[in-house]
Parts: C-alpha cells; structure tokens; sequence
C-alpha cells in the first residue's frame, strides 16, 4: 500500500514538473513585447493564418493571446516563435505574411528577423 501511494504521488509530481520548469524570464518576456510591437508597427503587412488574412495589429492581438495560453510552457522567445507564433495550433500549417513589395513568405524567418532587429532595444 506504501509503495502503491509512493508511486502515485511520483507519478503526480512528474507530471507536473515540466510545466514548471519552462517559463518565460523577464528578459525572454521583454524579447516578445518588442517583436509584438515591431510586428504591430509593420504598415501594410498582411499576416496570413489558415487562410484569412489579418492586419498586423490582428496578428499582433492574437500572437499575444497565444502567448497568454503558452508563455508557462516555453522558455526563450525563440521558442516562442518557432513553437506558437509561425503556425496554427490547430490545423498546423505554417503561418505566412505577405510583405508589401516583396511577395510571400513564412512566418517564422520573418518573426526570427524582427526579434534580432528589436533585441536591440532589449537590455
């Protein structure tokens, strides 16, 4: 019975320990502010998911609830990018945006541009 109640309570806490492990720090956190506003500052940009498409500040409103839903569940901005904000959670296809003057591309490069420009204003 005492092995039996070890063993749940092991169980339990291993369950639980990687959600605890991963989480933004304020740094990582200040890295994704930045990109969100880079991103929201970005004039004529068309962010495109599962086939609509968004403004900027649209995209910008949803990457931030995507990072409400995550932020206890990824460690770095980049994971941020790579794992929530470059596709859907549900269909998982790859975000694209398409940039006046310049065509179509994916997400993630584009959002992986925009963090290196920002950490400049990260300290």
């Amino acid at each position: 019975m005492k092995i039996r109640k070890t063993a749940g309570l092991l169980l339990a806490l291993l369950m639980l320990a990687p959600a605890s492990w991963a989480k933004l720090s304020a740094h990582e956190e200040a890295r994704v502010q930045a990109m969100l506003t880079a991103l929201s500052e970005q004039q004529g940009l068309i962010f495109i998911r599962n086939g609509s498409e968004h403004t900027s500040e649209e995209a910008v409103s949803h990457l931030r609830l995507k990072l409400k839903n995550t932020r206890n569940r990824i460690n770095t901005a980049d994971q941020f990018i790579d794992k929530v904000a470059s596709s859907s959670s549900i269909t998982g296809k790859p975000y694209t945006v398409r940039i006046p003057g310049k065509g179509d591309e994916n997400a993630a490069p584009f959002l992986h541009r925009l963090i290196a420009e920002s950490d400049a204003k990260v300290k």
